[in-house]
């Protein structure tokens, strides 16, 4: 399975201890239906364990179906929420999501590698610990 890696989603990270390899293990655990919410249209938020553990760690929103990629798009850490009870994915957030995850999903080979030499994504390439997981 491919997964790509969007600019916004490693700038966001940029100081937080999360590796590519938590990437490829968040990756497995999505493709076997392992994740906090489907969002519709192609849109999953899953939560990626940092070093406080899932609870205290990374929310992630992931552009998937069943198929060979995998976008891990946008993501914040749970303390970046500023207002308690406040949702973490506003709706008008939530549709311009979905509109970028079928454009994305619908991407062509040709169409993908023009977004890598663009800079827009990077693509993770996960070791034989992930393969076999991820398929």
């Amino acid at each position: 399975m491919a997964i790509y890696v969007h600019k916004r989603f490693d700038r966001n990270f940029k100081k937080a201890s999360l590796h590519d390899a938590d990437l490829c293990h968040a990756a497995a655990e999505v493709k076997r239906g392992e994740f906090e919410a489907d969002l519709g249209g192609g849109v999953i938020k899953k939560r990626i364990a940092l070093s406080k553990g899932k609870s205290g760690g990374a929310r992630s929103v992931i552009f998937f179906k069943r198929g060979n990629t995998l976008f891990f798009y946008d993501g914040w850490t749970k303390g970046e929420l500023h207002k308690k009870n406040a949702k973490e994915i506003e709706d008008d957030v939530l549709a311009t999501y979905k509109i970028l995850a079928k454009g994305y999903l619908q991407a062509s080979a040709a169409d993908l590698l023009q977004l890598k030499n663009r800079g827009t994504f990077r693509e993770v390439n996960c070791d034989e610990n992930y393969t076999s997981n991820i398929g």
